[in-house]
């Protein structure tokens, strides 16, 4: 039997081999994966700074996780650069994902977007520079729909 052409979802989804892919979709698996690591380690900042608000003594806690964060937040911005030189982003996108890492929680939404503003051009273009030839149209047709559903 033939095996089916990966859909749209399956090439951009996080996996150890897909952090070490060639081309755009690698670039998008290490963006994903470092947009969560590092909105979770602003997250964790910002727990830190809101205890030291209240009162609680947490010095030690934030001479580890803010430099963490911040190292952490480089490589964000080495993957997001990548990712951007590859899909050719303009400038707003650019600065709105490099913004991401500033404000707590954000990070996760602006991935969330990103992932499916790419998905939505990869499915427009073709999906150019892809592996294979994979194409819009080689995933299966739902039933739903090929049998006349309204």
């Amino acid at each position: 039997m033939t095996e089916a052409a990966p859909t749209l979802r399956e090439l951009a989804r996080p996996s150890w081999s897909g952090l070490f892919q060639r081309g755009i979709v690698g670039a998008l698996i290490r963006y994903r994966v470092m947009a969560f690591v590092v909105g979770t380690a602003l997250l964790c900042l910002f727990v830190v700074v809101i205890f030291q608000l209240c009162g609680v003594k947490m010095k030690v806690e934030e001479e580890i996780v803010a430099p963490i964060h911040g190292y952490l937040y480089l490589v964000y911005l080495v993957t997001a650069a990548d990712l951007a030189r590859r899909a050719r982003w303009r400038l707003g996108r650019i600065l709105v994902v490099a913004a991401a890492g500033f404000v707590p929680t954000l990070a996760f939404f602006v991935e969330h977007r990103i992932y499916q503003q790419m998905q939505a051009e990869w499915a427009a273009d073709g999906m150019p520079g892809l592996p294979g030839d994979v194409t819009p149209t080689s995933e299966p047709p739902d039933p739903v729909r090929s049998a006349g559903a309204p």
